[in-house]
């Protein structure tokens, strides 16, 4: 090992561990455990060679058991999937440019996932925010502007889900 190195020391590895006297115990490092509906993101992911990717991220799925690295970290911490009904959308939008579902997305595009679905946001997506259908009555109404054109039209009694490029 090169002198300022970090590395893990895991059970897989050996069952107790005794520091040399040119070696520190930085610290313990608790197993990130992710359920069945759970995922995380992991900022500069270290590789299969023992590279770290430094500015790149990574998207873990549950189930999973694993022990971070030393310098990946937890972007927003352990997530739950979306779970969304027939009466609900994502608004979302591209943060960089890639490829989902044979469609190509360009940065700063915005689409929506409808439910019933559940979803996970690949690492290139930014989640706006989630949208639910407008239930009006005959004598209810709201106003909607496309945010593309400036146009703002009424819309009256009818169920209503905003599109991408609406708002209230």
């Amino acid at each position: 090992r090169k002198a300022g190195e970090e590395w893990l020391v895991t059970l897989n590895d050996c069952e107790t561990h005794i520091p040399d006297v040119y070696e520190e115990v930085v610290g313990e490092v608790e197993l990130t455990t992710l359920g069945s509906n759970q995922y995380c993101v992991v900022l500069d992911p270290v590789d299969s060679s023992g590279r770290q990717l430094f500015g790149q991220k990574e998207l873990r799925r549950g189930e999973a058991n694993f022990f971070l690295l030393p310098g990946e970290r937890l972007e927003r911490g352990i997530q739950n999937h979306y779970i969304l009904s027939e009466e609900e959308a994502l608004l979302l939008r591209a943060k960089e440019s890639f490829v989902e579902d044979k469609t190509t997305h360009a940065p700063g595009d915005l689409w929506m996932i409808y439910g019933p679905t559940d979803y996970i946001p690949p690492v290139q997506v930014e989640i706006i925010e989630k949208r639910t259908k407008i239930a009006l009555d005959e004598n209810e109404g709201i106003y909607v502007r496309d945010i593309r054109t400036g146009r703002v039209r009424s819309v009256v009694g009818e169920t209503y889900m905003l599109k991408p490029s609406e708002e209230l």
